[in-house]
């Protein structure tokens, strides 16, 4: 008995560091997804609200929903050249990814502060949703195979297969077989882009994890030892882990707009 207390007190003696894959927390549930039912249940409690608010003639819920709709609708207008009725297509599901993966990571933030404030041990039990491989690698399946759809549509399945696996284009033969080899690396650099994609959002997140426990871990030591320093000292991390929270979802929002617009174009 002495021996396993000792192990404990070793155990958290320092910040709790995540393993890079999910943990189980009771069963077959992990604390991705209880994090994921909880955005679930806010989503739903929002969604009750925010119906109610835009069947209102004035409301500042309203007024927000339709200015933030507004700006992204906008926003895609301009980075479609125009194209109104493809960027309208396309608004759902990137407009959609944009605010699952903002609220996602500010979900986070608001759940490690809370965690900090009354119980470290609730991070053992709720991890970030980006933090886990399998959510990243989902959302940039859907991105990959959403912008290979668009290739198909524009050109067919035909003029598709031709364009990546028989393209014959420029004058001279030497051109037209290095032209086909180029090609073939294109294909190539699909499964390329699912890695770089869910990858790129997973280290990010996963690595934005471990520093606000080791923040969380030192906020909780020098509390203790310099009466609430600790609580004013972490408060500009927040405010950068908020930035990195935008940031995130930002550049996965440009990705998706970049591979579309290059799945419409480049094969007329």
């Amino acid at each position: 008995m002495a021996q396993n207390n000792e192990l404990q007190t070793e155990h958290h003696a320092g910040p709790h560091i995540p393993k890079i894959q999910w943990e189980t927390v009771y069963g077959p549930i992990s604390n991705t997804n209880i994090a994921t039912f909880i955005f679930l249940i806010l989503v739903v409690i929002f969604a009750f609200f925010a119906k109610r608010a835009l069947q209102k003639e004035q409301s500042r819920l309203k007024t927000g929903i339709l200015h933030i709709v507004g700006g992204l609708d906008k926003n895609l207008n301009e980075s479609f050249q125009g194209d109104k009725k493809f960027a309208r297509a396309a608004f759902p599901l990137i407009a959609g990814f944009f605010v699952i993966i903002l609220f996602w990571n500010i979900l986070w933030l608001v759940i490690d502060w809370l965690g900090s404030s009354i119980s470290p041990n609730i991070l053992e039990y709720v991890r970030p949703i980006n933090s886990d491989l399998n959510t990243t690698l989902v959302l940039a399946l859907i991105t990959v195979i959403t912008f290979l759809w668009i290739a198909i549509k524009s050109s067919w399945i035909g003029g598709f297969t031709k364009w990546y696996l028989f393209n014959f284009s420029w004058n001279w033969l030497a051109e037209k077989c290095i032209n086909v080899v180029v090609w073939w690396l294109h294909l190539l650099s699909v499964p390329a882009t699912v890695a770089s994609l869910s990858l790129r959002l997973f280290w990010n997140i996963f690595a934005w994890v471990i520093l606000l426990w080791v923040i969380t871990y030192l906020w909780v030591l020098m509390s203790s030892s310099f009466f609430e320093v600790g609580r004013l000292l972490s408060v500009p991390f927040w405010f950068f882990e908020l930035l990195i929270a935008w940031i995130q979802a930002a550049v996965f929002y440009m990705l998706m707009i970049s591979y579309f617009n290059q799945s419409k174009e480049s094969h007329h």
